[in-house]
């Protein structure tokens, strides 16, 4: 019988992570025994937004696969989805000595700089990556998002709109940078600013405050899972300013929205979370209910499909694709309308 490692990359590397989960289960893959195999799973994991258990497993793997850059860089993104910055520095740091040249490690550690209000050894290695490789998208979009943060402050008082200026658009509503944190960490392989940009820093919260926080996320976890969601809102509530627009704080709000029977809440609070760290499949499933449940149908297959892009293994697709095509029978005749008011649920 091959080596488990050999059984479960090639169902991670075709994006069946449940069946990378339940192989491993079958397998019995150990930390201890089958370090590569466990990297793999922790691998999959992440991938299906389970950050609390793929960093239980690869904290057990570091006195094996400390020496490891792909190990490192995923310990690193995890740590960070869990707002554990300080670690995430580290880690990241220490894959950035193992393989100074990687384009994708500089990228993913600038990340956790700018989280870290180090600005300006963030700006040097992002420069340093865009000089190398100038059509690296999310390099480049993490240095607009840091020049624009650095940027100071209009001196132009608020007020009303003269006529000239009203018929110039003064928002817009896509704001792709926030984007720019997911897509390089779910890869397996692979000075003194403005004044604007030391205000900023001196905001963020000290190393103390983000670990209390990211102790209240992993209790707010804990608490949906039995039922208590009226709790879980609170503890979200108080580690928000901890963490910040974390998409694991979102993600976590939305169950228990969802357990609370608040569908629309859920619904935003799972949007946020996809919007800060991209689409996970646990988070697009959701999607798919909610969408559904209010009549969106053609959204709800949108979800459905993305969903199956990311883990085709997954069980509940399935069940949603007969879900959908009896909501279709049922609302036949009734196409969706976007409506001036929503009704509560």
């Amino acid at each position: 019988m091959p080596a488990a490692e050999q059984q479960l990359l090639p169902l991670f590397q075709a994006g069946r992570h449940h069946e990378v989960v339940a192989q491993a289960r079958q397998l019995e893959v150990q930390p201890q025994t089958q370090p590569l195999a466990a990297n793999v799973l922790a691998a999959s994991l992440f991938q299906l937004g389970e950050f609390g258990q793929a960093a239980s497993l690869l904290e057990a793997l570091e006195a094996t696969l400390g020496q490891d850059r792909d190990y490192l860089s995923l310990y690193g993104a995890t740590c960070r989805r869990l707002g554990l910055l300080q670690r995430a520095e580290q880690l990241l740091a220490r894959a950035l000595q193992l393989d100074p040249g990687s384009t994708a490690v500089r990228n993913n550690y600038a990340n956790v700089l700018i989280d870290l209000g180090r600005d300006q050894e963030a700006r040097r290695l992002l420069e340093q990556v865009l000089a190398e490789e100038p059509d690296y998208q999310d390099a480049r979009a993490n240095l607009n998002r840091l020049q624009f943060r650095q940027q100071p402050a209009s001196a132009t008082p608020a007020g009303p709109a003269s006529s000239a200026s009203a018929a110039q658009p003064t928002w817009s509503p896509a704001d792709p940078l926030m984007l720019a944190f997911a897509e390089e960490e779910v890869k397996l392989a692979g000075g003194v600013g403005s004044s604007a940009g030391r205000a900023l820093a001196s905001d963020l919260p000290d190393p103390q405050q983000r670990e209390m926080a990211s102790e209240q996320m992993q209790l707010a976890e804990k608490a949906v899972e039995e039922g208590n969601h009226s709790f879980a809102l609170k503890l979200c509530s108080q580690a928000l300013t901890g963490v910040g627009a974390n998409a694991k704080l979102y993600a976590t709000a939305a169950d228990a929205y969802i357990g609370l029977r608040r569908f629309q809440e859920a619904e935003i609070c799972l949007l946020q979370a996809v919007s800060i760290g991209g689409a996970g499949i646990n988070q697009l499933i959701n999607l798919v209910s909610l969408t559904s449940l209010r009549g969106d149908l053609t959204l709800a297959s949108y979800y459905l499909d993305q969903a199956a892009g990311l883990d085709p293994s997954h069980p509940h697709l399935a069940n949603l694709r007969t879900n959908l095509a009896q909501r279709r029978q049922t609302l036949a005749g009734s196409p969706y309308a976007f409506l001036p008011q929503w009704p509560q649920p």
